[in-house]
């Protein structure tokens, strides 16, 4: 053998010696390193896992009324782990099933088919040895028909299964929410982590997806032993499901009919359509959301069993007002005058205003080549802040503002590279809760917009090419000549100099208005809540507590402090008497819609606001708080392309009140206060509503029912039907749509309790 042979023998020997070392070291690899591993995999190759999907709990609300529940439904199923082994493969179990519930044999068929990229709904998408439900809500009979001959419907059963009920319908859907199956996505991220099936059914809106999973509970798991042909051989373990638990919400189901209804009768006057509206009621000494209301709305069962294409286009369509979309919480808007708790709290606070100094309220204000105008126009001469809330005069507001913005610069932007502009309006809305989320218990709230003006510039630098290439090319798809010349001038102008700060908009930011200022209805019941209870922020929350299904408490929710109104005690009690008076003084925007209200017992504090919406017509705005001398609620109602917020947002807020006080009608609230206590829940699953609380504060006695003998003395003249017909509180048509008699007493023409000395509101700043 000579040297080269040798040498290919040796490359040989060692070739086939790597060959057995490696082969080797891949085979203790699989057997011992990841033996376990591999063990699992084949166990769980033969094991199926079939789900019973656990009992969702309950949504209450703050009585332990249901606000959704389940409902026993007899459903027929068909399992394909039988059926498939069938001669035909079930085609005839399908057929004379079809001739039973009524549907098409072709139908059926499709529902029991398996999802996949080119199979669409519907599809089962579940395990394939899990049975499908193909008919739900069967009658009696037909689940007879297939319980009683199992030798025609083998692989079919018919059993009670439960779903998601919506006894009030439409209402609080937004906040409710519904569910949908599990995507694939979730299923990928969270599958192991939460517990989700190929086929569970988990919150996707509302409530129901903030509290997923203490409402879902956990699904019961047949683990099934199957051969290598896939047919069942035994049932390796069994786990029960477990029942969800009951959500517990701060709701109050009177005070959420009270507040739609209130909006939809308003909406129904203005035409119907697909008009919207919002309302919010939140206890403004917890921050608990007692109602929250957005019109349209939609039914959430339409969404039990799966939403049809069709459904969801047209709850998502802007035609139809975006059912889907709640107003109260992820919509925003130019709040009108009811921003001037911001800007009275900046003028006495940080600009040097004096409460009983006296400023021209005169018709215009001139600013440069801007001319800015009260409300119609009005002049009430030199009164004070006080009486500027009281009669919503504007160009006090719009002088604060100006000076302020001189102060800071100008279009300088800023005072100087050492001295950065106060912008104290913008400062204060922030703290007051504007720009920001309030952390409500609800996924998808807005932010809303509070712009400063290094916020103006980046908005600018971000807009800027758009800006110059309209400048340019104009606005073509605007049909009307006019109009398209006007935003072309606009958007060259911004193209040069967006980016300043202008007095114009410092000047409307001030009275709620213009293009750096967008509030919710929810920030803005926030903020009304803040002043009432002497300057907290709280966090809006639905939920109370979560009851297990025993009844007993497994977690409460407590009320969440955000943040505290940089202001002092004189200035917010200050504030609460101009509020007081915009329901009680003469002149006050709201005196019309409470001539008939009981102020003496209940006074009311609020601030009417209409907005300017340019090409719609204004949005009517009213927020409240009561009582004034003693808060607990507050109240924000907003009705969009309405009109004046006397005229249409302050008749809803009033019948609110009437529903929570119980003025001509039950109250909603007995003795005016939430249930102390939570609902009990009994080992049998019934409910025991929780017991109402006591009477009304000492100083705000209970208001009589309309009827009782107490009531009849109190009352010897029908109640007024006229409210105020523009922001400035001039009588108008009769704009009420309360549907009761209201108690009626006296008008206090003087605010309740005692006013702030004036000596204690001297500013905590000079002015800049």
């Amino acid at each position: 053998m000579n040297d080269r042979m040798r040498i290919r023998v040796l490359l040989l020997r060692v070739l086939v010696l790597s060959l057995l070392v490696t082969l080797g070291a891949r085979l203790w690899v699989l057997q011992i390193l990841d033996g376990d591993h591999y063990r699992q995999v084949a166990e769980t190759n033969r094991v199926r896992e079939v789900v019973t999907p656990a009992t969702r709990g309950m949504i209450l609300d703050d009585r332990g009324q249901p606000l959704v529940r389940n409902r026993t439904s007899l459903v027929i199923s068909v399992n394909r782990s039988i059926t498939d082994r069938q001669a035909d493969q079930g085609k005839a179990v399908l057929a004379r099933l079809a001739s039973v519930i009524g549907s098409p044999a072709d139908e059926l068929t499709r529902r029991i088919r398996f999802c996949g990229g080119q199979v669409r709904q519907p599809c089962w998408n579940g395990s394939p040895y899990q049975p499908v439900p193909v008919a739900k809500d069967v009658s009696p009979q037909q689940a007879l028909a297939v319980i009683e001959h199992p030798d025609r419907f083998p692989g079919v059963s018919a059993d009670l299964q439960a779903v998601r009920e919506y006894p009030h319908g439409s209402l609080a859907a937004h906040e409710l929410g519904y569910l949908a199956p599990v995507t694939q996505d979730q299923l990928d991220r969270q599958g192991d982590e939460k517990g989700y099936h190929l086929n569970s059914l988990i919150g996707v809106s509302g409530l129901e997806s903030t509290y997923d999973d203490e409402l879902r509970g956990v699904d019961g798991v047949e683990r099934l032993e199957v051969d290598r042909f896939g047919r069942v051989a035994g049932t390796a373990s069994t786990t029960a499901p477990a029942s969800g638990d009951h959500l517990v919400l701060n709701l109050d189901l009177g005070v959420q009919q009270a507040a739609e209804q209130a909006l939809q009768d308003t909406i129904n006057s203005l035409g119907g359509g697909a008009r919207t509206a919002s309302a919010v009621v939140l206890n403004v000494r917890t921050g608990g959301v007692v109602a929250m209301a957005s019109l349209p709305s939609y039914d959430p069962s339409v969404f039990v069993g799966g939403v049809s294409e069709q459904d969801y286009q047209g709850l998502s369509n802007p035609a139809n007002g975006i059912p889907l979309l709640s107003r109260a919480y992820q919509g925003s808007g130019a709040a009108g005058s009811t921003f001037k708790i911001v800007s009275t709290a900046t003028v006495l606070q940080d600009l040097g205003g004096q409460p009983d100094q006296k400023y021209p309220c005169a018709q215009t204000l001139q600013i440069g080549d801007q001319t800015f105008h009260n409300f119609d126009g009005e002049s009430a001469g030199p009164i004070t802040l006080h009486q500027a809330l009281v009669i919503s005069c504007d160009v006090i507001f719009d002088q604060f503002a100006y000076n302020a913005w001189l102060a800071d610069g100008g279009l300088r932007n800023g005072r100087g590279p050492y001295a950065p502009p106060k912008e104290y309006f913008v400062r204060m809305a922030e703290a007051m809760g504007f720009g920001k989320a309030t952390g409500i218990d609800l996924p998808g709230e807005t932010k809303g917009s509070v712009v400063d003006r290094a916020g103006a510039k980046a908005i600018w630098a971000e807009l800027k090419d758009s800006y110059c290439r309209r400048a340019k090319n104009g606005y073509p798809e605007e049909t009307d000549p006019v109009k398209a010349e006007r935003f072309r001038k606009y958007a060259a102008e911004a193209c040069v100099d967006g980016y300043l700060y202008n007095a114009g908009a410092a000047t409307q930011f001030a009275i709620g208005q213009g293009q750096y200022l967008a509030v919710s209805p929810l920030q803005l019941a926030q903020a009304y809540a803040a002043v009432a209870n002497g300057g907290t922020v709280w966090k809006p929350m639905l939920a109370r507590a979560a009851i297990s299904p025993d009844g007993k408490v497994v977690r409460t929710f407590r009320p969440t402090k955000t943040g505290t109104v940089p202001v002092s005690q004189d200035v917010l009690a200050y504030i609460r008497s101009g509020l007081l008076g915009v329901s009680t003084e003469p002149g006050g925007t709201a005196t019309g819609i409470f001539a008939d209200w009981p102020t003496a017992q209940i006074p009311i504090a609020a601030k009417t606001g209409t907005a300017e919406v340019e090409g719609k017509g204004d949005t009517s705005w009213f927020a409240s708080f009561a009582p004034a001398n003693d808060p607990q609620y507050a109240v924000v109602v907003t009705i969009p392309d309405s009109g004046q917020g006397a005229q249409y947002a302050g008749p809803v807020a009033k019948r609110i009140y009437q529903a929570i006080y119980g003025v001509g009608q039950p109250a909603a609230m007995p003795g005016g206060k939430p249930p102390a206590a939570l609902p009990r829940i009994n080992a049998d699953g019934t409910i025991a509503a929780a017991p109402a609380v006591g009477t009304l504060s000492p100083s705000v006695p209970a208001v009589p029912e309309s009827g009782s003998p107490t009531a009849a003395a109190a009352s010897t003249t029908p109640a007024s039907t006229t409210v105020a017909a523009s922001e400035h509180g001039a009588a108008g048509p009769a704009a009420a749509v309360a549907t009761s008699p209201l108690v009626t007493s006296p008008v206090s023409t003087s605010p309740v309790g005692t006013s702030p000395s004036t000596a204690a509101l001297a500013p905590s700043r000079a002015p800049p």
